[in-house]
């Protein structure tokens, strides 16, 4: 990304900032979010802690779409001629980037948009988002920016009164301030932002939603730590049963305990409703739909995941030095990943293939490398598959004594090699699982403070 030094419109100091004016889809698939997380053009002064937007120029371009937009801010003060000057060279690269047979009258007519919002909104609105819908948006930040000027005595009244606006998007919005503040180390910010999500948990319908269904996955959590070791599969018939009319509860017991619901276990539910009454068959035979059917997705999730981890592994086998590619790549190390390649290295001995052993073995000493003093493969993956930032509050709750420090930097690590990477879907369940553990990490040194 091109860098240029100007002065800080603050403190006057001279300060580099990184400037992005072509944003083509096309070439760069993940310039769209680039473009609308915001994440661009800002200036971030270190002297005096300055933070705002740049003034610059873009293009917008997305083939599949034939949109090609442009936008010159007014507050540059450039004759047409100097505008023309900067954004030629730059939809001519667009052009340059798409095959012959691609190039369409659309390039030839680009839209000017002038305001940098109507640029963003009708990006927006070719992803099938409308105006109505980024207007819905606004007023949930607005009223989020409402409830971070009042007391927390005051917020449950004010939640009831916008009662109809606290939805998933409020929340949505809510955890991406949270991750914000997390990542700054603002913990007077933090503080407050969690302080409103625990009013929304507590004083709306909603709210109190999330919260039961958390509380019923951590019950089904619960319920098969107690049976620890002597867990046996007519024990988790009886717990899969007692469930049968809670649909969060039993998702989250059949997640947690997959490996129990096999063949036998479904031959003693089989058996049980054999010997049932006729009212218990019908609810016990809807019961065996249901696991098959929640079974047969996560089976067919993680045959998923093992088919891209074993992917991953056979790009870094066809790299020079795979340990190197795989430092560059640090987010496809995962429970999955390490499985493949466990697997891979029994059968390259099985088979006396010297060669290939060799590579997996140098793959495993580079991971060694990697891995920090707080990384913990298995916590990571229990707070990256959690559906929400409930769900993960309990799960660092739970580990408290793993939420160390170290843990903590290991995420950050990865983090920070993630952000430019393509897998963004990935950086974001690592930020997600970094904010949380970020969270309880704060939480407990101030605690330690009292």
């Amino acid at each position: 990304m091109p860098q240029t030094q100007m002065q800080c419109p603050n403190c006057k100091q001279l300060v580099t900032a990184d400037v992005e004016q072509l944003f083509d889809i096309s070439a760069d698939p993940q310039a769209k979010n680039r473009l609308l997380g915001g994440s661009v053009n800002v200036l971030g002064c270190p002297h005096c802690g300055y933070q705002g937007s740049l003034s610059t120029p873009v293009v917008y371009h997305d083939n599949s779409k034939e949109l090609l937009l442009t936008y010159f801010p007014p507050e540059l003060n450039q004759p047409m001629e100097e505008q023309e000057k900067t954004i030629g060279p730059l939809i001519q690269k667009v052009v340059d980037n798409l095959p012959q047979e691609q190039r369409k009258g659309y390039l030839f007519k680009p839209q000017q948009m002038f305001t940098f919002q109507t640029l963003i909104e009708t990006v927006l609105e070719g992803e099938g988002v409308t105006k109505e819908m980024i207007e819905a948006q606004k007023k949930r930040m607005d009223l989020l920016q409402r409830f971070s000027t009042l007391s927390e005595a005051a917020l449950p009244e004010v939640i009831k009164q916008e009662e109809e606006l606290v939805d998933n998007e409020l929340f949505t919005l809510l955890n991406r301030l949270l991750q914000g503040t997390a990542a700054s180390g603002d913990e007077a910010g933090l503080k407050q932002l969690s302080a409103i999500q625990q009013a929304l948990l507590e004083h709306s319908a909603f709210g109190r939603e999330i919260k039961q269904q958390a509380e019923e996955i951590e019950a089904a959590r619960k319920s098969l730590e107690d049976a620890g070791d002597e867990l046996t599969r007519e024990m988790l018939l009886d717990l899969v049963i007692e469930a049968a009319d809670n649909e969060v509860r039993l998702n989250a017991l059949v997640s947690l305990a997959r490996p129990g619901l096999d063949y036998v276990f479904f031959q003693e539910l089989s058996a049980k409703i054999e010997v049932a009454s006729e009212e218990e068959q019908v609810k016990l035979t809807k019961l065996r739909e249901e696991l098959l059917d929640i079974t047969g997705k996560i089976d067919k999730e993680l045959q998923a995941r093992l088919t891209v981890a074993q992917q991953n592994l056979e790009a870094l086998l066809s790299q020079e030095d795979p340990g190197e590619a795989l430092a560059q790549n640090p987010g496809i190390l995962d429970d999955f990943f390490l499985q493949v390649l466990n697997q891979a290295a029994a059968d390259a001995e099985n088979k006396k293939d010297t060669l290939r052993k060799d590579k997996l073995e140098a793959l495993l000493q580079a991971i060694q490398r990697l891995i920090t003093p707080g990384y913990n493969p298995n916590l990571l993956q229990e707070l990256m598959e959690a559906p929400d930032d409930t769900a993960r509050a309990t799960i660092v709750e739970a580990h408290a004594e793993e939420i160390t420090p170290e843990f903590v930097e290991s995420l950050s690590g990865m983090l920070l090699q993630l952000q430019e990477g393509e897998d963004q879907e990935l950086a974001e369940k690592v930020r997600a699982a970094y904010r949380a553990s970020l969270k309880a990490s704060m939480k407990r040194g101030m605690q330690a403070e009292q």
